[in-house]
């Protein structure tokens, strides 16, 4: 099973992209979690650049299409989804590869209802099949970098993680089928 793990933010110390890496390591046998690393480079969506679309957009679509599943890690920025991530939405949005893929939304917050609710609107518009089971949230807003990796390095979280990814599995596998 390959997951397509997509961090909302382009931070470089991003606790979200700590927590999407921490489930890439975590990944169990037979898995593997690909951290997409390239959103800065994808440039503002313009419908009318879609008939020559940039190289980088294409990079995000072919991952999107090789992917069983997306893990989704984003920070809410002013009650709402940070543009850069918008805009990531926004190129696939017309694209054959995301409709009926699987998504799964984890955080680094234990906040942020408001961008939760957004990216559930805008996925379940996209035709994306969301993960019907309790969120995977932990709180490391306001941690350093170290203390952020020190609790995820944690037994027990690494122990949520691998089941949660079983979990996430199981959904994508049943969509897959269906």
């Amino acid at each position: 099973m390959r997951f397509l793990a997509l961090s909302g933010s382009l931070r470089a110390s991003s606790t979200n992209t700590a927590l999407l890496r921490a489930f890439a390591s975590e990944a169990p046998t037979g898995f593997a979690v690909e951290v997409f690393d390239a959103m800065g480079d994808l440039p503002p969506f313009s419908p009318d650049r879609e008939a020559d679309t940039p190289d980088s957009v294409l990079r995000l679509a072919e991952a999107v299409a090789a992917c069983d599943g997306i893990l989704i890690a984003c920070p809410e920025y002013a009650h709402g989804i940070p543009g850069a991530f918008k805009n990531a939405l926004d190129w696939l949005v017309s694209r054959f590869e995301i409709p009926g893929k699987p998504v799964m939304l984890v955080h680094a917050s234990t906040r942020g209802e408001h961008v939760r609710a957004q990216l559930r609107e805008v996925l379940s518009t996209m035709s994306c099949d969301l993960f019907p089971g309790p969120d995977f949230e932990t709180h490391l807003i306001g941690r350093t970098q170290a203390n952020a990796t020190d609790i995820l390095a944690r037994a027990d979280m690494r122990a949520e993680m691998r089941a949660k990814l079983d979990e996430f599995a199981r959904f994508a596998a049943r969509q897959r089928q269906g």
